[in-house]
């Protein structure tokens, strides 16, 4: 199975632990595929640095972290279904390009209302962990 976390899911997994974590460790265990592009890379280091005090060399070991077990993509699609904020569009086209079954967020308010978006689930990653029977993961 294909998955897609959007950058604040990644970064609570980092920081926060609980559901997201346990969905990275999904991937880590071989039992999901996790999909990352550059964008989300890039963003998740960005994020690290200016909201969490990360210097650049411990952003990128933590990017670097995320990309050894995920399968890095480069999205052809050019989708504008978020007016509001651009970024969305950019996971967005990640999940649609790598054919993925489920983008994680907790974006409530441009993402998840969604609920899917070209044959993707949009869900929590406690709808994720749910749905897909890994509640004890």
């Amino acid at each position: 199975m294909r998955v897609v976390l959007d950058t604040n899911v990644l970064v609570s997994a980092l920081l926060f632990g609980g559901k997201p974590s346990r969905i990275v460790e999904l991937a880590k265990d071989g039992l999901i595929e996790l999909v990352v592009s550059l964008f989300i890379l890039t963003e998740f280091e960005e994020k690290l640095k200016s909201k969490f005090g990360y210097t650049t060399r411990g952003a990128r070991e933590a990017g670097a972290d995320i990309e050894v077990i995920s399968r890095l993509i480069h999205p052809k699609s050019r989708i504008h279904a978020i007016e509001r904020k651009d970024s969305d569009n950019r996971i967005l086209e990640c999940a649609v390009d790598a054919g993925a079954q489920a983008l994680v967020t907790g974006n409530m308010k441009d993402l998840r209302p969604l609920g899917s978006f070209q044959g993707v689930e949009i869900l929590t990653p406690a709808e994720f962990l749910a749905r897909y029977s890994f509640k004890d993961a």
